[in-house]
């Protein structure tokens, strides 16, 4: 896909300004009538991380396109024995006044977004240094929130808000089929350090893997206003300070059979940071959450087999609260015409770490 391509495949659901609460898929909507969401999200997603280590140049050789991504540096960390390649994308305000007008978005303002893009390749091994594929897809495809607040030392507190049935629902996208999806709205709160207040990040979160292959994608979409959904926790506690990041998640094995790790993200932590602030410390704090999980997974590995167990451990076998499924009717609150409600929902919270890196925030995003 060209650069062209690329850029004509923009849209407005991969965007730091995200959506609203309103625009989230009706909670009486079945599997087959969320398809077409969810295909959407795949139309943007895909073409968009692909642009960031293209298929098509190799298993050893996949670069970013050096027309859209400008490499930041390699940056290495005794937790890994694969290097993590670091490259940066600005998607322009002329190139997003387009998605507005193409999308008739006419409330949104267009400015520029600094995309930080991570990739990293690790044998297929639950070794030190590195991870096997079953570790991968138990953490990142499985149970992506509960792990990164296992190996996350800034998480304080997450919440799954809403759940939505998406099974048997299959899309074709990019050659590929894809299926096992999964779609919830995630609330995550985060230290940054004082004198700066934690921040919430409330996304709403697709997962799918293509059928046949051993690849999967993680999106992430912000959801700026959910402190006013009654199924808010997190984000609509007293005081908090709502922040916004946008990403793109794929890990898949290559060819020779080694796993590639590929993250692209954009991100606003509001208040008083400027954004010129953030986007340059972006470079030196996207690239971290690969030491964390190696490092981390190591260390759980001296105890249990976190491929079958899951980052919760012994925890995943005890008793816990059903998920939060989108409901209607009698069991809904009342609140915004076609805003989904939910009936139970699950939430962990975390003791401050004695040590904290500065300036991590939900996994490839960055503020400081």
């Amino acid at each position: 896909m060209s650069a062209a391509d690329v850029m004509a495949s923009l849209g407005p659901l991969i965007r730091l300004w995200g959506v609203s609460t309103a625009q989230l898929p009706s909670p009486t909507e079945s599997a087959d009538e969320l398809a077409p969401f969810l295909i959407s999200v795949l139309q943007e997603a895909v073409p968009f991380i692909d642009s960031a280590a293209p298929k098509s140049s190799g298993p050893s050789s996949s670069t970013p396109s050096t027309k859209l991504w400008k490499h930041k540096g390699d940056k290495s960390s005794p937790d890994s024995t694969a290097k993590v390649e670091v490259s940066e994308r600005v998607v322009g305000a002329g190139e997003l006044d387009t998605v507005i007008s193409r999308s008739g978005l006419g409330d949104k303002k267009p400015v520029n977004e600094t995309w930080m893009c991570r990739r990293s390749v690790h044998e297929d091994r639950a070794a030190p240094g590195t991870a096997s594929w079953a570790e991968f897809e138990r953490c990142f495809r499985d149970e992506h929130a509960e792990a990164e607040d296992a190996f996350t030392p800034n998480v304080a507190a997450t919440h799954a808000a809403l759940v939505w049935d998406c099974g048997g629902v299959e899309a074709a996208e990019a050659a590929e089929t894809w299926t096992g999806f999964q779609l919830k709205v995630q609330e995550m709160r985060h230290r940054i350090g004082k004198p700066l207040k934690d921040r919430t990040f409330p996304v709403l979160q697709m997962t799918a893997a293509a059928r046949g292959k051993s690849e999967f994608l993680v999106v992430s979409i912000p959801v700026p206003d959910f402190g006013t959904a009654e199924a808010s926790r997190l984000a609509r506690e007293k005081g908090a300070q709502v922040a916004s990041y946008v990403s793109v998640e794929r890990i898949r094995k290559l060819d020779d059979g080694r796993i590639e790790w590929l993250m692209a993200t954009a991100s606003d932590a509001g208040g008083v940071l400027p954004m010129w602030v953030q986007n340059m410390a972006m470079p030196g704090v996207v690239w971290k959450d690969v030491p964390l999980f190696l490092g981390w997974i190591a260390k759980e590995r001296q105890h249990k087999d976190v491929a079958k167990v899951g980052p919760l451990g012994k925890r995943a076998g005890e008793q816990q609260a059903p998920p939060p499924q989108a409901t209607t009717g009698d069991d809904a609150k009342a609140g915004v015409e076609g805003r989904p409600e939910v009936t139970t929902a699950t939430e962990t919270h975390k003791a401050p770490a004695v040590s904290e890196p500065a300036g991590s925030v939900p996994q490839g995003s960055s503020v400081s």
